[in-house]
């Protein structure tokens, strides 16, 4: 009997430890990606962006409303194409199981601008699907995401759903309050 109320009590503590609200700083890299001229890898010109993520979590932390907010940059611009690919705000959830540290994640980038040249050819929103870990510091968790974007509807000459994607490689800081 001592022995499962000690597991039940270890599976119960990082539960209880979860706090409700949550702020997620992170980098992230497009290692792929394909469009209407082909497939491309990070090398072509080194798409990157700056993350910043606000959450809550549901009682049990199984369930996370988010709102992000990225930038996205390009190290090696196209022509005469400007380094700036735009701004986008990220709605979306966030199922993370108990005890373990992965997690699943959907959401839906609504694009809020993007200058020329790179506002062509872009849906006005997508959808994100991903998954990732996260490792438990003392301050703060160390997390790794890896996404797929596509395209869903809007924009001008924007690509019929799926025919785009994108693979992104995430990384950063998750702070619980």
């Amino acid at each position: 009997m001592n022995k499962l109320v000690l597991a039940a009590a270890l599976l119960a503590a990082p539960l209880a430890a979860r706090a409700e609200l949550g702020l997620r700083l992170g980098l992230d890299a497009t290692v792929a990606n394909h469009d209407g001229l082909g497939t491309h890898i990070i090398t072509d010109n080194w798409p990157l962006g700056a993350d910043v993520m606000l959450s809550y979590w549901t009682p049990g932390s199984l369930l996370a409303a988010d709102l992000e907010l990225g930038e996205a940059f390009v190290l090696n611009p196209p022509g005469t194409a400007g380094k700036r690919l735009g701004t986008v705000l990220r709605p979306g959830i966030r199922l993370s199981p108990p005890v373990l540290p992965i997690y699943l994640r959907g959401a839906i980038p609504i694009n809020v601008e993007a200058p020329s040249p790179y506002d062509q050819g872009r849906g006005t929103f997508g959808l994100r699907l991903g998954a990732g870990i996260t490792i438990p510091l003392i301050l703060f968790k160390i997390y790794f995401e890896g996404d797929a974007d596509f395209p869903l509807a809007g924009g001008t000459n924007a690509p019929s759903a799926f025919s785009n994607w994108n693979l992104v490689l995430n990384g950063g800081l998750d702070f619980r309050f």
